[in-house]
């Protein structure tokens, strides 16, 4: 392989790369529009006022809910029932083929009438896409982890920390009117002086109560305007198992002292490991000293300085990073000390005060959570969604783990009968969130697992809205069929400064914590959004033998592992190139890319061939009212080759495919097995048996969003890699060729650039 010494190129926006797109085609039918279905749909919306004839009695303007439920062919946004909806409008959803309504007694009956005129096609067409319209019942209202907290006598343990939510209807005045209404409805219930509502930002707000028994959480169920009634999670540091080493503590080495700050948020770092307490750039302490348990955070910050040089991972031009430590999680170790937990809420508004103070300095966080009972296999969890508003508003990346599975272990490949008891865990589910899992460095004859497999105890995705999770992995360790992980583990410090082994995805975490800080403080123009698309594409380059094996792979291994060396990420050889299109897409409009200038090299007897290797990283809107249809905003990118017809239209057709293939043309399996509406993309191909060559080759990205709704111009990072496998100079040939082509360049600064000038 060729040295890697040769910049990558950043391509810039052109303004004639920007096309207006051509409005869309007729409505859809699903089935005929006959009297038999209008009297069915009348009925159902009958049903819904029967069903809320109390409340609309007390009064007729309080807001209610009604669920639609479409056909699975119905569920793209484009055949929606917005039309039929128009009197009640449509305001949020849970699962992709139901969409919540907001309904009145007064709307409800503008909408029969509205089925018995059918004014439209649309309203006709829309009708066909209904299997089913109904009221929300109080049992959907209850979490199945409250009804099983219940059923196993726990209930005790949570009813001082029951978490209500409300339904945002999308308008001040009715979200007035319902936060009356259900604040006097508890009050009737005796509840008056056990609750408090707690909110962050506009968008996150929850009512906090206590209850006396479950039978307060079925009343509660029964009062119109309650979205969901669950309980705030309790979180404590995981229990360890460290296991002592021979391995002498020698860490002498040359590095680069980084001003890149790390924050940590976890137990706190060991003011007696001198190894690690010259990095502590700052520390808060939230956890008073009897509950302070600091092996959990040292390992991780050890980790971070020492974790290659401990574990003989060979790494070119080593940096040092300090920490802002901020001690929040409690010890849960009953051999170690006294034992406690912090509830969700007080962790929430413990990284909020946090970001007000750091975040201006601090912009890369490491933070290992999760309850095991809180599987990620629907929806956003609450935490997850809020780990998404605070990297919004405070514009910081969180990197957190995925999650460990207890025993019994997965082997690999997995077992049969694993089924969802390894998916992630919340807040694993973060969209914004780099989620880590792990895989082993070590193994043995009796090791659970082999070298480079996924760790036995490491959680798979997807997560919620099929979003690929964990976005990419790295070394946190193995065991043994016996569970023992002497010399199977990662080596790390202990609170002594005395060199131990422990497994954890909390270890797997604070490695790509460190890569990706790396190429952060490598960047000359700081950018978050492009460090994460570089670090998730040098994973899926450099992971492609485990990712071909199987296509289930990728829910293990993520986007696979990310280089070692930041130069592998940063810099190009003379036999690829490595292109960043850091742009803006406009709605309503599409950008599209002529005259690529395909390398020369890699054209042979008429055909195209090479290695491509595509990421798309963007950030997408996202609403939690919107359930599976959480990221609200879309992109789309498509490099291939085009012909000129006779008649003067353009042939276009996309050669790099996306890297899951959809399982069928509805929207849910494009969702489910196609990246849709995913803000991290992957595509790929190794042309072997070679593309006839046509006019040219075209880049076009494309731009959507779900129920219409307006969009501002969405920035994204789209990183190709093109490479010869021949060995053949083509950085030239496509440098030069897309300066002969118009194209607008620069090199993708670096300090190490700088380093080299000077």
């Amino acid at each position: 392989m060729s040295e890697k010494n040769l910049p990558i190129k950043l391509v810039l926006q052109r303004s004639s790369d920007l096309i207006r797109n051509i409005g869309g085609g007729k409505a859809k039918f699903f089935s005929e529009v006959t009297p038999e279905l209008q009297n069915s749909l009348i009925n159902k919306f009958n049903n819904i006022l029967d069903y809320y004839s109390d409340v609309f009695v007390e009064n007729e303007n309080i807001p209610a809910i009604g669920i639609v439920v479409v056909k699975q062919e119905a569920i793209a946004k484009s055949h929606k029932p917005y039309d039929l909806c128009r009197n009640c409008p449509i305001i949020g959803s849970e699962n992709l083929n139901e969409m919540y309504i907001k309904v009145t007694k007064k709307t409800i009956n503008k909408t029969i009438q509205l089925i018995q005129e059918l004014p439209s096609e649309k309203v006709k067409a829309n009708l066909t896409a209904i299997l089913d319209i109904r009221p929300i019942s109080n049992q959907d209202k209850i979490s199945e982890s409250l009804v099983q907290q219940s059923s196993a006598k726990e209930f005790r343990k949570i009813k001082n920390k029951i978490k209500i939510k409300l339904f945002d209807f999308d308008d001040d005045y009715d979200n007035i009117v319902i936060k009356d209404y259900v604040n006097r409805k508890l009050l009737q219930l005796g509840l008056k002086d056990k609750m408090k509502t707690i909110s962050y930002g506009e968008n996150i707000e929850f009512i906090k109560v206590e209850v006396s028994s479950y039978e307060d959480i079925v009343n509660i169920a029964t009062i119109n305007g309650v979205k969901s009634i669950d309980f705030f999670q309790e979180y404590s540091l995981p229990i360890d198992d460290f296991q002592e080493t021979h391995q002498e503590t020698l860490l002498d080495e040359t590095f680069i002292d980084s001003e890149t700050l790390i924050g940590i948020i976890d137990g706190g770092i060991s003011k007696e490991n001198s190894y690690l307490t010259p990095y502590i750039y700052a520390r808060e302490e939230y956890v008073v000293p009897i509950y302070q348990n600091p092996s959990h955070a040292s390992f991780i910050a050890s980790t971070i300085l020492y974790g290659n040089k401990l574990n003989n991972i060979i790494e070119l031009n080593k940096k040092r990073f300090k920490f802002v430590d901020i001690v929040a999680i409690p010890n849960s170790d009953k051999v170690f000390g006294a034992i406690d937990s912090i509830g969700e809420e007080e962790l929430m508004e413990i990284i909020e005060e946090v970001m007000d103070k750091y975040a201006g300095k601090v912009k890369i966080w490491n933070i290992s959570l999760g309850i095991e009972k809180f599987i990620c296999n629907g929806v956003m969890s609450d935490l997850g969604i809020y780990f998404d508003f605070i990297q919004d508003k405070y514009k910081v990346q969180f990197f957190i783990s995925s999650g460990n599975l207890n025993a019994p272990l997965r082997t690999w490949p997995p077992q049969g009968d694993m089924a969802e008891r390894d998916r992630i865990i919340a807040p694993a589910d973060s969209v914004r969130a780099i989620t880590v899992g792990s895989l082993a460095l070590y193994e043995s004859d009796n090791s659970i697992v082999k070298k480079n497999e996924p760790s036995p105890f490491t959680r798979r995705g997807p997560g919620a809205n099929y979003i690929v999770k964990p976005d990419v992995v790295d070394y946190g360790g193995n065991c043994d069929t016996e569970y023992a992980i002497t010399g199977l583990g990662m080596k790390g410090l202990d609170i002594n400064g005395n060199v131990i082994e422990g497994i954890g995805t909390s270890y797997s975490n604070p490695r790509v914590v460190y890569k990706y800080s790396n190429v952060y403080d490598e960047l000359v123009e700081k950018d978050l959004l492009l460090a994460k698309a570089m670090i998730i594409h040098s994973a899926r380059l450099m992971s492609r033998e485990q990712l071909e094996e199987n296509p289930d792979n990728i829910k293990y291994y993520g986007f696979g592992m990310p280089a070692v060396n930041s130069n592998e990420v940063l810099q190009c050889s003379d036999d690829e190139v490595t292109l960043i299109f850091k742009q803006k897409v406009v709605q309503g409009s599409h950008l599209e890319m002529y005259d690529f200038p395909f390398p020369k090299s890699l054209i042979r007897n008429g055909k195209y061939y090479g290695e491509i290797g595509m990421t798309l990283a963007y950030n997408p809107l996202l609403d939690q009212k919107f359930g599976q249809e959480y990221c609200r905003s879309n992109i789309d990118v498509s490099f291939g080759t085009y012909k000129y017809m006779l008649d003067g239209k353009i042939a276009f057709k996309g050669q790099v495919p996306v890297e899951t293939n959809w399982d069928g043309k509805f929207e849910k399996a494009q969702v489910e097995n196609g990246f849709k509406w995913s803000p991290i993309k992957s595509y790929y191909r190794k042309i072997v048996g070679g593309i006839q060559v046509a006019d040219g080759w075209k880049i076009r990205i494309d731009m959507n969003s779900r129920n219409s709704l307006v969009v501002l111009p969405q920035e994204f990072v789209l990183i190709i890699t093109i490479k010869d496998v021949l060995g053949n100079d083509i950085y030239s040939e496509v440098v030069n060729g897309l300066r002969e082509n118009g194209y607008i360049t620069n090199n993708l600064e670096t300090r190490q650039q700088i380093r080299q000038r000077q």
